[in-house]
């Protein structure tokens, strides 16, 4: 099944600013043969490479989007890999973890093999695809391993998918992915509290969605994987961590030597339920958007490592989906298209200094799963790099982002830090705002297994 990794071209960037500046920065030379990064230096000899003038421009690797959900297949009216891989580009993103949350779902090699060739066909970035940790999937968990980074295992219910509560069930499933050697990645909300919240707010409005999927919900779920994770010697790492009490339980499961790790997302970061009365069911996601108080415990546990990175959770609708009844509603928005300046807005707030911010999105998030090559500017590495102005912003507008869905929660938000070349394995894959060439995504190069 496996296919030889595809040869680059090569590619000389010159001049381009490093990041971050630091002091005294001065311009740098990128030079990438078959697609690897060969050397970084200043006044570099192309040697027949081609040349691509980066004058007054900054920059940095390709970006590696850890949670992105692209419906593809089987939902691909919603967005498909053309758009989703698209907006990746937008957003200065190479590659991508994808997760998929709908029919058909990865419970079996040839399942997941048949996934891989599909997407290979349709995407501009490279890509891993997390196999689905479910009671039909356990037969098929070791032949699943040697191509997918991690196990996919929702705790709490989401999107359709129903939510695994039975201890016993869940005990099984973190063996089978100890004994794989992947780990598993939780989407963790206690399926008891949520049935709960659902309960105790029968007339809930959007503006209320943090009281239905709880901040104890969170938290619950995330002391049971932990439990498991421990009892079982898997690795676990959690997706999309939303509070500051999570993070804390993630940390001090760490300080205990329990292999866990995590990741969140920008809209924990630059949304609160305080901005749910505008934004509406724009804002509607699993888990749901909290208080500031659990932004800055967030931050806080970016800065120390305890959050390992920064996804985007790409969850893309129709927007005549999202504007029905709250009840009717789906859960998910789009952002893949804006990764990097909405993680550049971080740094712009002084809410994370810029080795955090862009560590987070690049080589921090690729570790975090076992990605290898991608995510720093060094010899070896895959020739994928993010070409910007940090001191041009503009607004966003959703009608111009190249997701299908034509919208976005951050809808009129001053930005900066918008790609204007992106470069993927030496190849100009995204240039003057739109995506160039053909497709040329290939399957990310996976860690060996845990011991």
């Amino acid at each position: 099944m496996a296919k030889q990794e595809p040869i680059g071209p090569s590619l000389l960037v010159r001049g381009a600013r490093s990041y971050p500046p630091g002091d005294g920065s001065k311009p740098v030379d990128v030079l990438i043969r078959g697609g690897r990064i060969q050397a970084l230096g200043d006044g570099l000899d192309p040697d027949g490479a081609e040349v691509l003038e980066a004058d007054g421009l900054t920059v940095i690797p390709g970006l590696l989007d850890v949670h992105v959900h692209f419906r593809d297949p089987g939902l691909a009216r919603k967005e498909g890999w053309e758009h989703g891989s698209a907006g990746a580009l937008h957003g200065g993103v190479t590659g991508v973890i994808e997760v998929q949350n709908n029919p058909p779902l990865s419970v079996s090699r040839e399942a997941l093999e048949a996934r891989i060739e599909h997407v290979r066909a349709r995407s501009r970035v490279d890509f891993a695809c997390l196999a689905n940790l479910l009671p039909d999937s356990l037969p098929e968990v070791e032949a699943m391993a040697p191509l997918t980074p991690a196990f996919k295992l929702f705790l709490g219910g989401s999107t359709g998918l129903g939510g695994q509560t039975d201890r016993d069930t869940l005990r099984t499933l973190f063996a089978a992915a100890r004994r794989a050697g992947r780990p598993v990645v939780g989407h963790c909300e206690d399926e008891d509290l949520l049935r709960e919240g659902k309960r105790r707010y029968p007339d809930a409005t959007a503006a209320e969605h943090h009281l239905v999927r709880s901040e104890e919900a969170e938290v619950r779920s995330i002391e049971t994987a932990i439990a498991l994770a421990e009892e079982t010697g898997a690795a676990l790492h959690v997706f999309h961590i939303s509070t500051a009490r999570g993070v804390e339980q993630v940390r001090e499961a760490r300080a205990r030597g329990v292999a866990v790790g995590s990741s969140t997302a920008p809209h924990y970061l630059l949304l609160s339920a305080e901005d749910a009365p505008r934004l509406g069911n724009r804002m509607r996601v699993n888990p749901s958007i909290k208080t500031r108080e659990d932004s800055a415990g967030i931050l806080a546990g970016l800065l120390d490592g305890t959050v390992e990175a920064i996804g985007t959770d790409h969850a893309p609708h129709p927007l005549e989906e999202k504007e029905r009844p709250y009840k009717h509603a789906p859960s998910g928005m789009p952002s893949v298209d804006l990764l990097w300046p909405l993680t550049f807005e971080l740094v712009r707030r002084n809410l994370l200094d810029a080795e955090t911010a862009l560590a987070s999105v690049s080589w921090r998030a690729a570790e975090s799963l076992g990605i290898l090559g991608k995510g720093r500017l060094a010899p070896g590495y895959d020739g994928d790099l993010v070409l910007f102005d940090p001191t041009a912003v503009r607004g966003v507008v959703g009608t111009e982002l190249p997701s299908r869905s034509r919208w976005s929660a951050y809808e009129g938000m001053e930005l900066a830090g918008f790609p204007e070349v992106v470069v993927r394995r030496g190849a100009i894959a995204f240039r003057d705002g739109a995506p160039t060439g053909e497709a040329g995504g290939a399957p990310l190069r996976l860690a060996p297994r845990l011991g």
